[in-house]
């Protein structure tokens, strides 16, 4: 760790050790119809790529946190860290080799540090680059990514493929080991375009009750936040991907100070 981008006594250990919660590898999918654990209102997080899409049910991610997968033959990292409620999904091909991730047990600013099975390279799941170690300071693209209701994601995807809950681990699937915890549980959204980075609290836009226009980084955008399904919509006038992803509040405002913050305008 002779190298980092991040005081290094920073970096809190105090949970469970490396792979003390386990990463998930290539794990078993089921069909909506098969899918009988999942409840309608509940959530998940939803990556759609290729014409491929695929749902992957919170109540497992508490519990392993990466998920080592491939959607239509292409390698993906799905990521959630339950203390930040985040949820970022990675391209973790390096130099054409696909890498596979684990979870080092350690936080940096509340926030999932992964290691990489290569260079045990510690990353920042919401500071988006390696952390610490020989990788310190490299990057991964970040892929689109839905936060959503099962009931919503079905619905716009009915050939969608769902996560088991049959990972092959003895885990309380039914249980969130979270709950009580005392956390900011205020959800925004970060927006980025360019290098610019808006902060979108998702309350803040449910208020509009419709779309709202905003401008990130020149670019015009339309963002929509449907308080039901607990889904945001971001379109760009040149119908290009916005990258985007969910997370609290308080941890994306410890990565990104100066962000600019949503505020809608007040009425006269």
């Amino acid at each position: 760790m002779t190298r980092h981008t991040v005081p290094l006594n920073e970096i809190r250990g105090g949970g469970p050790p490396k792979d003390g919660i386990p990463a998930l590898v290539d794990p078993a999918f089921v069909s909506p119809a098969n899918a009988r654990e999942l409840r309608p209102r509940e959530l998940v997080l939803g990556v759609h790529l290729g014409g491929f899409s695929k749902a992957y049910p919170i109540r497992i991610l508490n519990w392993h946190e990466l998920v080592n997968d491939q959607i239509g033959g292409r390698p993906i990292l799905v990521t959630w860290c339950p203390l930040c409620g985040s949820g970022v999904v990675y391209d973790p091909v390096m130099d054409g080799e696909r890498v596979l991730f684990g979870v080092s047990g350690l936080l940096y600013q509340r926030n999932l540090l992964m290691y990489d099975r290569k260079t045990v390279s510690l990353w920042s799941q919401l500071g988006m680059q390696s952390a610490a170690g020989p990788l310190a300071g490299s990057t991964l693209p970040i892929l689109p990514v839905g936060l959503t209701t099962w009931e919503d994601w079905k619905g716009r995807f009915p050939d969608t493929a769902v996560l088991s809950f049959r990972t092959g681990y003895n885990r309380d699937y039914n249980r969130d080991p979270y709950r009580d915890l005392p956390m900011n549980r205020q959800e925004a959204a970060a927006v980025f375009v360019g290098e610019a980075v808006k902060l979108y609290v998702l309350s803040e836009l449910a208020k509009a009750e419709g779309v709202v226009e905003d401008v990130v980084g020149g670019k015009r955008l339309r963002l929509h936040y449907d308080r039901q399904e607990r889904r945001l919509s971001i379109q760009s006038e040149t119908e290009e991907a916005v990258k985007h992803f969910v997370a609290f509040f308080a941890d994306l405002r410890a990565f990104y100070p100066t962000a600019e913050r949503f505020q809608l305008p007040r009425a006269r």
